[in-house]
């Protein structure tokens, strides 16, 4: 089992796409290979070179919570609507309320957090921050000043919900994933170009390099598995959540083809067979 696991440690479980195989195959719809500069390979061919780590996609994680909040957004003024008809009418409506955001935020949150390399700034996740502050503000005037500014309130919150959903599908279109490569630790002496910050000139496992672009930044960290030592490269979208680098769906941005257009300079070793799908396997 644990020889599997390995085994799809690189190309993802094939249950994550509803793949019959026992692997997913090298390539799937938009992921594009790193440019020539790059030495890359496949989880199939092994060898020398950088290779493609697929996260679990976050599709079923996210929409499926996401597609049951509105239900218990619009049952959350029923209770005041039907006044009476509960033992405490705005306890209820607060339950509703609160479980409506609770499948939006707390979804987000693990989802990210299960993400090796993603940012945990509570701040930055995809929630459209400006209509439910809005919606916040209301929602405490209509209980100090008057109660009719309440359906302000209530208006902002799906406003916010509905930009929150748009913000998480513009995600998702870019899957999770970043590139290894196995490496000796001492062959790592933070020697980059300019755009890159350099946080640390000896290898260890964190956050080794970064480098701003629009809407995130491309980061470099140290990981280990199985005694091996490897670089990491990773774009980090400005909602903290990790998005495979080299992908189809990404925006034209200029800044981030600069960054990816020249690998760390570092050779590193063979892959370990461990990692390598054989064709016996197949």
């Amino acid at each position: 089992m644990e020889a599997q696991k390995d085994k799809n440690w690189l190309s993802g479980n094939p249950k994550w796409w509803g793949i019959d195989k026992k692997f997913p195959p090298d390539y799937i719809k938009g992921e594009l290979s790193p440019p020539e500069s790059w030495v890359s390979s496949t989880p199939k061919i092994g060898n020398f070179g950088w290779i493609r780590q697929r996260y679990k996609p976050l599709v079923w994680s996210l929409l499926r919570p996401l597609a049951w909040s509105p239900f218990f957004l619009i049952i959350t003024i029923v209770p005041l609507i039907y006044a009476g008809q509960t033992p405490n009418d705005r306890l209820f409506s607060s339950i509703f309320f609160t479980i409506a955001w609770s499948l939006i935020f707390l979804p987000l949150l693990i989802s990210r957090n299960n993400q090796p390399m993603s940012q945990n700034n509570f701040f930055t996740l995809p929630i459209d921050w400006s209509f439910f502050s809005l919606g916040f503000i209301f929602f405490i005037s209509h209980i100090l000043i008057d109660q009719r500014i309440g359906w302000i309130s209530y208006l902002f919150f799906w406003i916010s919900y509905i930009r929150t959903v748009q913000n998480v599908q513009s995600i998702i279109l870019v899957p999770p994933a970043r590139f290894l490569l196995p490496i000796i630790s001492k062959d790592w002496t933070g020697n980059l170009e300019s755009h890159w910050k350099v946080e640390s000139v000896s290898w260890s496992k964190k956050i080794l390099a970064r480098a701003d672009c629009i809407d995130g930044e491309v980061v470099i960290s140290g990981i280990s598995r199985k005694g091996i030592d490897f670089l990491s490269v990773a774009y980090i979208h400005k909602s903290g959540f990790v998005q495979d680098p080299f992908h189809d769906n990404h925006e034209k941005n200029r800044k981030l083809d600069e960054i990816l257009s020249q690998p760390p300079p570092i050779v590193g070793i063979e892959w370990p067979i461990d990692f390598i799908h054989n064709f016996e396997e197949e």
